[in-house]
């Protein structure tokens, strides 16, 4: 992707996040009627229409891509590319009127993440990466806190336990009686916070692809470490339904020891 390119696909994707938002700010603090999914999440009328939105954008510009979407809108047409799109991550705190729920969508070349957008509506925060490029707001990040670099120091963020396994609950609480902190909740929201220097360390278990892919782009410009706990590099499986973990830190001996911990 050359740089008209990323252009045009950025604005693109800015343009995505825009109409996805109008959408889903309506539906904030509304009184909404959540339905349950088969696997036990929440789902509103506002993820769908949300959804649906953003898709049919993608399919008008881009008819002979695929789309792996969280809800009804995903379609393989043997494509190269891939749009991942989840409208409302987060849809718990959405629902009881959390602002750290965020709008994710991500575009794939041959499974490997290209280029990501997350953008949190009601904090009125937006992140994008490709490459090198991390835009704040549409303005260029540049990172000036002092890195924590011992896990005895970090602070480390996971949205909820019962989301891991047996095997990583047990992981998971080993690790934090190593760390200074350990907060809840969160969702994608996390991610940004190890991009900013507010969290050390991100643990996740049990991850959709639209959970995760689209941040990589976005981390990986900060030369953030984001990996599965086994230190693989994260990308789009054919098997949509596989299941991802991750570590995440912008600290190489943190990511290091985190990484030693849950092999």
């Amino acid at each position: 992707m050359n740089d008209a390119e990323f252009n045009e696909i950025s604005e693109f994707v800015y343009l995505l996040a825009d109409n996805s938002k109008e959408i889903t700010l309506e539906g904030f603090y509304s009184n909404l009627d959540p339905k349950t999914k088969k696997d036990g999440s929440p789902v509103t009328q506002y993820d769908i229409k949300a959804e649906k939105i953003i898709c049919d954008l993608i399919s008008k510009k881009f008819p002979n891509h695929n789309i792996f979407a969280e809800e009804i809108s995903s379609k393989a047409v043997g494509s190269d590319y891939t749009w991942i799109v989840d409208p409302i991550d987060g849809t718990r705190s959405y629902i009881i009127g959390r602002p750290l729920w965020g709008t994710l969508i991500g575009l794939a070349y041959k499974g490997k993440p290209l280029i990501g957008l997350v953008d949190f509506p009601a904090l009125n925060e937006r992140w994008l990466g490709y490459k090198s490029n991390c835009y704040y707001n549409k303005s260029k990040f540049v990172f000036t806190k002092k890195s924590i670099s011992k896990l005895s120091e970090a602070t480390v963020g996971s949205t909820d336990l019962n989301l891991f396994s047996e095997y990583g609950k047990k992981k998971y609480k080993n690790l934090i009686t190593k760390t200074k902190n350990n907060i809840w909740s969160g969702d994608c929201h996390n991610y940004c916070l190890i991009i900013t220097g507010g969290l050390d360390l991100v643990i996740e278990e049990g991850l959709s692809a639209y959970d995760i892919l689209p941040l990589i782009p976005i981390l990986e410009s900060q030369d953030i470490f984001v990996t599965d706990w086994n230190s693989n590099k994260l990308s789009l499986k054919e098997d949509f339904q596989y299941k991802y973990s991750t570590i995440v830190s912008r600290n190489n001996n943190i990511y290091n020891s985190a990484v030693t911990l849950f092999k």
